[in-house]
């Protein structure tokens, strides 16, 4: 892949907690060599035990817990185990902007980055865009554009450019117009 794309694509790997440690180890020597960023969910999110000891075999940096058991009050294990070099989170699986928000300060407080995981709907990657915004510790925007049942609340969706960025909206509140025809046209009902 790495002779495919060239030596300044910036490549990444998220291995969805598909292997056993010593798979985990293996393929992550690989891809150290040919310098790709991170590795993510290499094994699976509870095995704590098994992350500390491949953050200290390996040199590339571990991405994980983006489904860490308790959210916010089960992330400081990890960091003081050192079984993540980078944490991971989303509007979704985090609990909401105000969790997330306290996870990547939380990471910050250790010098640590908190890369925001895609958001799964056009409203929560709306969501997640905000709060990249507002964190110093998150270089990335993973964005898979919103298809089918999951492209819902918006008028239009976040765009990204011809260089592959996305832009803060300029609009207020969200910065983007939310769809309430659609929004009543899908109603099955409504409690008060």
């Amino acid at each position: 892949m790495r002779q495919a794309v060239g030596e300044d694509m910036v490549l990444m790997l998220d291995s969805m907690w598909a292997y056993t440690y010593e798979d985990a180890l293996r393929v992550g020597r690989a891809i150290e060599a040919l310098d790709f960023l991170w590795y993510e969910d290499p094994l699976a999110e509870e095995d704590i035990y098994n992350y500390t000891k491949l953050c200290q075999k390996l040199d590339i940096p571990i991405m994980s817990i983006e489904w860490v058991p308790g959210r916010f009050y089960g992330t400081p294990v990890w960091i003081l185990l050192k079984a993540t070099d980078i944490l991971r989170g989303d509007v979704a699986v985090s609990g909401g902007i105000t969790p997330l928000v306290k996870i990547a300060h939380l990471a910050e407080a250790f010098r640590i980055k908190c890369e925001v995981h895609h958001g799964g709907n056009s409203l929560n990657n709306v969501a997640n865009l905000h709060v990249i915004m507002a964190i110093p510790n998150c270089d990335y925007y993973e964005f898979f554009p919103s298809t089918g049942a999951n492209k819902f609340g918006l008028v239009e969706d976040i765009e990204v450019d011809s260089q592959g960025y996305v832009h803060a909206p300029t609009k207020p509140g969200l910065g983007y117009e939310i769809d309430w025809d659609l929004i009543r046209r899908e109603t099955v009902q409504v409690l008060t």
